[in-house]
């Protein structure tokens, strides 16, 4: 996707050109053809506009409809695993009842796309489906399962001081058990973002 002469402009909010970076990509569009009721991208008002280019293509290749009125309205301040440890997205918009398709063009840590899911989900719609033209180091696996999160509760009792378990991603379970103790992902955290203040 990046090697698409078009990226860097669809990434600051060129519509035209975030269009013809998802056509550089081969999708298969028939996977999306079961689904009805709409497909729902991850999107701020400026920046990034191919999560909003790739509900467009699915929706004139489906029976799906795009729901381009919600919005991410705050941002990471930075791009470190730990930065996306703390970052609680915040979206506002109407939502229509139905059922959905959440897509974005990268899944990280998932925290944008689990968030925007408890949205969508807290109004009483569905969501079947969430779909990503790419992924990081982080992995896939969407939803934080039980038996890592007893690890992680078994292993650092005093973890829900810091973080409430049921808005973790697997992505960041995973990247806490990693840490010997729950004060040394602390430490390193605090280490950091130090470091990153003097960066930017």
């Amino acid at each position: 996707m990046q090697s698409c002469a078009h990226y860097l402009s669809a990434k600051r909010c060129n519509l035209l050109a975030a269009l013809r970076t998802v056509d550089y990509i081969n999708i298969d569009y028939n996977r999306f053809k079961r689904f009805s009721g709409f497909v729902c991208p991850v999107q701020k008002q400026t920046g990034n506009a191919i999560p909003l280019a790739l509900a467009l293509r699915i929706a004139q290749n489906s029976n799906l409809k795009v729901c381009d009125s919600v919005y991410l309205e705050n941002s990471m301040t930075g791009n470190s695993m730990v930065e996306r440890m703390f970052f609680k997205p915040i979206y506002s918009g109407n939502i229509t009842p139905g059922k959905y398709i959440i897509v974005d063009d990268v899944y990280t840590t998932g925290v944008t796309v689990k968030y925007l899911k408890d949205y969508i989900e807290s109004t009483g719609s569905q969501v079947n489906s969430i779909y990503t033209l790419g992924s990081s180091k982080y992995g896939l696996q969407f939803e934080a399962t039980s038996i890592p999160l007893k690890i992680l509760k078994s292993r650092f009792p005093t973890i829900e001081m810091y973080f409430q378990l049921s808005e973790l991603t697997a992505s960041q379970v995973n990247y806490l058990l990693r840490f010997n103790s729950i004060h040394s992902f602390i430490n390193y955290s605090n280490k950091m973002r130090h470091q990153l203040s003097y960066i930017s």
